[in-house]
């Protein structure tokens, strides 16, 4: 195999240090990091830049998530292959990614030569999963639990850049007033904008404004709520 060129995005420096150091280390395949991102707006102009064979995208970075990103790339019609490297486990979630068209999710913990498994493997033309999400992944799929393929998606496509702001500071705990602060906006116009949201995700209640959020890579699962003066997005 040639070398295969490949883009990092993980907000955490120490970790894209490590893997860079990892991963261009192996001969099987040679592998030749062209860029590093720390958002989803980096790693998109970074694919469009460089047209990596390989995208290593994490789900929880400031800005656009992973599944946004994730999500983004398809519909720019970038061919780049997309493997998640991830904390989370959750079976939702990985269907979400799964059906945005992403071609493997493996969680931090894994070894360093399960992560090469999984590099190998995508590279190759394949899907990986992680083995530890396998099972549950398949009982999501059998028990017929959650919303129409896709429809998740497209509700999120539908918001407006700054409704999606509004919403990861609505599901990190923000009032109103606190969001208008943030953003430089009326509260009058962060209500607009939160009736507007939440009309187009037909999600009414806050808890599950948050669990959408970390669905879609907004905010980080068990993450607390703000208090005191928020800072701006």
């Amino acid at each position: 195999m040639n070398t295969a060129r490949l883009v990092l995005a993980d907000d955490h420096v120490v970790l894209r240090v490590g893997l860079r150091s990892f991963l261009e280390d192996q001969t099987e395949p040679t592998i030749k990091v062209v860029g590093e991102a720390s958002s989803g707006e980096e790693a998109l102009a970074l694919v469009e830049a460089q047209s990596p064979d390989l995208l290593l995208l994490d789900l929880s970075m400031a800005g656009m998530g992973g599944l946004e990103t994730a999500i983004e790339l398809r519909r720019r019609g970038l061919p780049v292959r997309i493997l998640v490297l991830t904390q989370y486990s959750e079976s939702i979630l990985l269907r979400r990614l799964m059906e945005a068209g992403v071609n493997g999710y493996i969680l931090k913990s894994a070894r360093g030569e399960e992560l090469l498994a999984a590099v190998r493997a995508v590279l190759a033309g394949g899907t990986y999963i992680d083995p530890s999400l396998a099972g549950s992944l398949m009982s999501t799929a059998l028990s017929g639990d959650e919303r129409p393929p896709g429809s998740e998606e497209d509700a999120w496509a539908r918001l407006t850049p700054r409704e999606k702001q509004v919403l990861k500071l609505v599901a990190e705990g923000y009032t109103n007033k606190q969001v208008a602060e943030a953003l430089g906006l009326a509260v009058k116009t962060v209500m607009a904008h939160r009736f507007n949201l939440t009309e187009k995700l037909g999600i009414h209640n806050r808890s599950k404004l948050i669990q959408f959020a970390i669905r879609v890579g907004l905010v980080q699962i068990g993450q607390a709520p703000r208090s005191g003066q928020p800072t701006p997005a």
